[in-house]
């Protein structure tokens, strides 16, 4: 009989694995979203258009990019608008440290950032960072997806420009 209750309690508990607290603005908003979307199997259509006008919405917000580990994939010499600037590309990236339940390991964020040629010296390809930014021009609903896998929901939340103040190395 105990070991019955032990095995139903366990049974309970890894259920529906639960999100540990965040302190990652868009994980705690995708947190967020999904809990208030229980139907989003049976209703996939409608909520993910729903998805995608949230995500846009949540790069309108000053938080956007904080605290968001982003990996530094490459920087090249481009246009921005008539100007000739330097931009990073940060893409998120699965972290091995990183709690195997958080969402982070199930987002794809792509921010191009407008970065100094000071800035530039200062960052290296393949370290991981946390941005601090403005948005300069907005990302399109259409790249905005929920990607369903074998191994469970990957969250595309789009491409983003954001002229860069500011960064620091994440651990």
């Amino acid at each position: 009989m105990v070991l019955f209750f032990a095995s139903a309690c366990v049974a309970c508990t890894n259920s529906k694995p639960k999100n540990p607290q965040t302190v990652v603005f868009v994980e705690e908003k995708l947190v967020a979203f999904i809990a208030q979307h229980p139907e989003w199997e049976e209703n996939e259509a409608a909520i993910t258009d729903k998805f995608k006008h949230k995500v846009i919405n949540w790069s309108n917000e000053a938080n956007f990019l904080t605290n968001m580990p982003l990996q530094l994939q490459s920087i090249v010499d481009t246009t921005a608008g008539a100007q000739v600037v330097k931009m990073a590309h940060f893409t998120t990236f699965l972290d091995k440290n990183r709690a195997p339940e958080s969402l982070l390991n199930h987002m794809q964020l792509h921010i191009k950032g407008i970065i100094s040629n000071a800035q530039a010296t200062q960052l290296q390809i393949g370290k991981p960072y946390i941005l601090n930014g403005t948005l300069h021009k907005q990302g399109k609903r259409a790249d905005v997806k929920l990607v369903k896998l074998a191994n469970g929901n990957t969250y595309v939340l789009g491409s983003y420009t954001f002229l860069i103040r500011g960064f620091k190395t994440s651990k």
